[in-house]
């Protein structure tokens, strides 16, 4: 029989080797890369607490609250338009679209279509000019990109819920290169709705505008953009629409989006109701004109038979 501490040392060898197999049969935790461009590494559990708030662990977190996205019309689907409404309701056609061409914001890594990267770089500037340091946290993000990080989230947490906290490949503003998250150079309250309340974040909720950007997700409008509060969020949206949206105090960009539909609707029914009223003109001028001729050739036929001279004067009596 074996002695005792051969018994010991093969019990030890067991253990091990069980330890071993339920190590490479056991899935790896990992930390998950953020959303919001692997910015921050998160691992939270929803079965052990709150979900998380859009700055806990930077992600785009959709209000509990369903949305009324579906009401508002789209004025465009052209995803080059910086006009294009995108959210879970209108998705990007296509929704593997990538922009023909992007650039890196202030030499950073962060890359936008060109005319939102100038436009922000000088948003950037006027900021530094009045003491406020605007850095970009996140800008430009692939449909693949988009897709691994949903897959991953809803792996770990399914499908609702990660339907929560990060948006579907293909209807996520980043793929458009149009959008860009800021925070401030400190990092205070980055990806967090406090950076509405810091001298930067309120500066920019003033001056985003002059430079064709819109706050996308603004305060207590969940229900109608899908998402919570995101003072970091800026969409270029040139700025003719942007000034306009902060002049007639618009909140959302699905409510501008309605008011450009409902602008070209009427106008193509102005432009109905005149084609509408040119065509019954031109009718009422062709059945005059008909009705003359036929007045006339009535006229030629009753007075054929007389000489010219009486032909003539018959047009007298008439």
């Amino acid at each position: 029989m074996p002695t005792s501490s051969r018994l010991h040392r093969r019990s030890a060898a067991v253990a091990t080797s069980v330890a071993l197999a339920a190590a490479l049969l056991l899935p790896a935790h990992t930390a998950w890369a953020s959303p919001v461009g692997d910015l921050q590494d998160a691992q939270a559990t929803p079965s052990t607490g709150p979900a998380p708030s859009p700055g806990d662990a930077g992600h785009e977190e959709k209000t509990r609250t369903p949305s009324r996205e579906q009401a508002f019309a789209a004025y465009t689907t052209d995803p080059t338009s910086p006009l294009v409404l995108v959210n879970e309701h209108h998705p990007l056609q296509p929704r593997d679209y990538t922009p023909a061409k992007l650039v890196a914001v202030n030499g950073s890594g962060a890359r936008m279509v060109p005319d939102a990267a100038h436009a922000l770089e000088k948003l950037i500037a006027a900021a530094r000019r009045d003491g406020h340091g605007l850095i970009v946290e996140s800008a430009y993000r692939s449909y693949d990109h988009q897709m691994g990080l949903f897959r991953r989230y809803t792996n770990q947490y399914g499908e609702a819920y990660a339907s929560k906290i990060s948006a579907r490949p293909g209807t996520s503003e980043h793929q458009l290169g149009l959008s860009a998250d800021i925070g401030v150079g400190n990092g205070q309250c980055s990806l967090r709705a406090c950076l509405a309340d810091l001298p930067g974040g309120r500066w920019t909720a003033r001056h985003a505008a002059d430079f064709g950007f819109i706050i996308r997700y603004p305060k207590d409008q969940q229900q109608t953009t899908g998402y919570n509060f995101e003072p970091w969020h800026l969409r270029y949206v040139g700025t003719t629409a942007a000034r306009t949206m902060r002049e007639q105090h618009i909140a959302t960009f699905e409510q501008y989006s309605q008011q450009l539909v409902d602008a070209r609707n009427a106008r193509k029914d102005d432009t109905a109701r005149k084609q509408a009223e040119a065509k019954r003109q031109a009718a009422v001028q062709e059945a005059v004109r008909r009705a003359t001729a036929d007045s006339q050739a009535r006229r030629d036929e009753e007075t054929r038979w007389m000489p010219d001279w009486a032909r003539a004067a018959t047009t007298h009596w008439r």
